[in-house]
């Protein structure tokens, strides 16, 4: 959309287009990577789901990415902008009323970021929005947050996509911030946002779930937990698996996205 002029997004909206809604947030990333990988993952299934969605003729716009998100745990850090989450619930709130107002009426949230309150943020204002304007906005959420995020996975509101498990789940030790996954995908897509000699000097955390609690706490915690920023193995990159991982969520979210719109949608099983 920021591409495009205002009579452009006026006929699009009129030809029935749907729009895509990157969320992410500037968070720091470890020592080896910049604040903005989250928005730019979010942005890039955009971009690829875009072009598998045009390839099956459904006419798509991706909406400005949003990304001042919440982050509490991770804001124990310089560079982590972590918003409250009533501010970040009305901004998408407000996104949502423009797209209405604009007449389109599918917009589907891609995001790439897990802290509990962002998502919950997004999936209010979706929701509230819904409400008080009519749009026909749907929050996409991974099959496994379906139950971290206290949903049945029926809201009128969520699809539910079913996902292949988080790289790195084989092991008892998690991989979930500037690990190996990020790191891979950003080195494959955007290389200039990588030090990659550093990432492969760094030390895996042999981090757990349950340690991962220290983030809810205080900053010294926060900073005793995880002093360098991340969690997970950094060094581990792969980039074929990475790019697999990508492509293969953006085909997904696209098929989806798809089968929502022709009515053949049925909620997967979740655990």
């Amino acid at each position: 959309m920021v591409d495009m002029t205002w009579p452009e997004i006026e006929k699009s909206a009129e030809q029935g287009a749907i729009v895509l809604l990157p969320t992410g947030i500037m968070e720091e990333h470890g020592p080896h990577m910049g604040l903005a990988v989250d928005t730019y993952v979010a942005y890039l299934i955009s971009k690829l789901a875009r072009r598998e969605l045009e390839a099956r003729g459904i006419n798509t716009l991706i909406a400005p990415p949003y990304y001042w998100g919440v982050s509490p745990g991770t804001g124990a850090f310089p560079g982590t902008f972590s918003v409250r989450k009533e501010t970040m619930k009305a901004v998408i709130y407000d996104i949502l009323g423009s797209l209405s107002r604009w007449g389109f009426n599918r917009v589907f949230t891609v995001n790439w970021h897990a802290d509990y309150h962002h998502c919950i943020a997004i999936l209010e204002a979706v929701r509230e929005a819904r409400l008080d304007t009519g749009i026909g906005a749907y929050c996409i959420i991974a099959d496994y947050d379906v139950r971290r995020l206290r949903l049945t996975g029926e809201e009128d509101y969520v699809l539910v996509q079913k996902m292949p498990p988080p790289q790195g789940s084989s092991t008892k030790y998690v991989d979930l911030h500037a690990g190996s996954l990020e790191t891979g995908i950003m080195l494959n897509y955007f290389p200039e946002q990588v030090d990659a000699e550093l990432a492969k000097r760094l030390k895996a955390t042999e981090l757990t779930y349950d340690d991962l609690r220290a983030l809810g706490k205080g900053d010294s915690e926060v900073r005793e937990a995880i002093p360098l920023g991340y969690f997970g193995d950094p060094a581990s990159f792969d980039l074929e698996t990475a790019r697999q991982f990508v492509e293969g969520n953006a085909r997904d979210l696209s098929g989806l996205i798809e089968k929502f719109i022709k009515g053949n949608y049925q909620v997967p099983a979740t655990e």
